[in-house]
């Protein structure tokens, strides 16, 4: 009889030991990543014999305390808020290579490089403001150059973020070892429970990965019953049993191609933050490029065709008018491309606004400007000879206001600039709050309750006294009897 009390009492003992075990495990875990809260599961022993009493406790497994529903609505909204964090980052990226309204921004300098002009057009003969609008013009054109190179910087770095999926330190490297460590775990996983051991540590490690990978690529999971994870992305299996797929990186931000494949050579839709760099170096960083290059065709296509139209204060033509002249022949205003006399506009990938630059003769020497209109009926100008007409410097300086110069088209791109930018912040925001909501979702079943679990230390510290007691009791009732005998 004193034997079945001391084998309930043990069992208590044993349960009331899982218990605190189990709550202060718990707590030592509290901000580790993936893991989920843990619960002892007890069960009373059936009876035996005549009396039919209860043979104590039994302690059955250490469960985790998850939801697939939650899981599975957490590892999307990381893939969610992984995209939509990074392309916010890109757009205040881009936003800060044209930093407007601000002195230093292009805008500004637009409008310095036509009020210089207008000054020129009353004014032609003076070498102080040929000086300066040659200065303003070579301000222009340093700041679209520069703008442009800094965008082409951007992709490159998007681009190197995402690495090629080597050994180098990349999102893709990184989504490489985080897949091969899920693959790992499955194996230790459905060793370790075909042998009854417990493996929600290496099911916490797991789940710890695939929530990386669902921010760094946007993948999706299941579960097997025996606990093996599947990743998937895009419909592809990533991740089978104890095998992963390598994923690679194909194309460049150069040729606005980049993409990712797997191993066997499977091009993959990568979403999370890789596929906002993607998107970034493929499709919107190209759109403002395209834009710029715009900005620099119109300027310096409607300039050097009055340039080439026109005659400076000695009466020297444009090519446009030149014919026979054997003189000197006006310069164009604007080059690139690495010519020294012709503009070339932006076709089949070149970039006309990386390379766009004030002619080297006309800064050579400010006075070759055409500042004066071609002869014609409505003036006395004469090639060869010298003029203080104006005119044709105040028809650059109309450009400014004309609803396809460089001014309008600059302004449309700062203005898609800001609305892209602005919605790319919203959906951030949006988008964290959901990877919230259903980070709290999840705490309410897997989380860990620091009251909650003290509560059950404290619970299970008193029973353990409790039965210590009634072992003292059975002990002490064992003394009085053979002391009786």
């Amino acid at each position: 009889m004193s034997d079945m009390g001391l084998s309930i009492v043990a069992s208590g003992l044993a349960a009331d030991t899982a218990d605190l075990n189990t709550a202060s495990n718990n707590l030592a875990n509290i901000n580790t990543p993936g893991y989920a809260a843990e619960q002892v599961n007890l069960s009373p022993e059936a009876g035996k014999g005549p009396s039919g009493s209860g043979q104590g406790v039994l302690i059955g497994s250490v469960t985790r305390l998850t939801d697939a529903v939650y899981v599975a609505a957490n590892i999307a909204a990381q893939g969610v808020q992984g995209a939509a964090g990074q392309m916010n980052q890109v757009m205040k990226s881009i936003e800060s290579v044209f930093p407007e309204p601000s002195s230093s921004g292009i805008s500004s300098q637009l409008s310095t490089f036509w009020s210089d002009l207008s000054a020129l057009a009353s004014n032609p003969n003076q070498a102080g403001v040929q000086q300066a609008f040659v200065g303003a013009a070579q301000t222009v054109a340093a700041s679209i150059s520069s703008g442009y190179s800094e965008l082409s910087q951007l992709s490159s770095s998007l681009q190197s973020q995402v690495g090629s999926g080597a050994n180098d330190g990349g999102w893709l490297a990184q989504s490489n070892a985080l897949l091969s460590q899920v693959a790992q775990l499955n194996a230790g996983i459905v060793a370790g429970a075909a042998g009854s051991q417990n493996v929600n540590s290496l099911i916490d490690q797991s789940t710890a990965a695939v929530n990386k990978l669902a921010g760094l690529m946007g993948v999706t999971s299941t579960t097997a019953p025996n606990g093996s994870v599947s990743v998937y992305l895009d419909g592809v299996q990533l991740v089978a049993g104890d095998v992963a797929q390598t994923l690679s990186s194909t194309g460049s931000a150069v040729n606005t191609n980049l993409g990712i494949s797997t191993s066997n050579g499977v091009a993959v839709d990568v979403r999370g933050s890789i596929g906002a760099n993607i998107t970034a170096v493929n499709s919107t960083i190209p759109s403002y490029e395209a834009k710029l290059n715009s900005v620099a065709d119109s300027l310096a296509t409607n300039l050097n065709s009055l340039q080439a139209n026109g005659l400076n204060v000695n009466g020297n033509p444009g090519s446009g008018i030149a014919g026979g002249y054997t003189g000197t022949i006006l310069p164009s205003v604007f080059v690139n491309g690495g010519s020294s006399t012709s503009y070339t506009t932006s076709s089949g990938g070149f970039g006309s606004a990386e390379t766009i630059l004030v002619s080297p003769a006309l800064v050579a020497d400010p006075t070759l400007i055409a500042t004066a209109s071609a002869p014609g009926p409505n003036n006395s100008n004469v090639i060869g000879t010298p003029t203080f007409d104006g005119s044709n410097a105040q028809a650059m300086a109309a450009l400014a206001s004309s609803a396809t110069g460089p001014d309008a088209l600059y302004q449309m791109m700062i203005g898609a600039l800001g609305t892209q930018a602005s919605n790319a912040s919203t959906v951030a925001a949006a988008a964290s709050s959901l990877a919230t909501t259903a980070s709290n979702n999840m705490s309410t079943i897997s989380g860990v309750d620091m009251n909650n679990q003290e509560l059950k230390i404290l619970s299970a510290q008193n029973a353990f006294q409790a039965v210590s007691k009634v072992v003292n009791v059975i002990t002490a009732n064992l003394q009085a009897l053979m002391q009786a005998v």
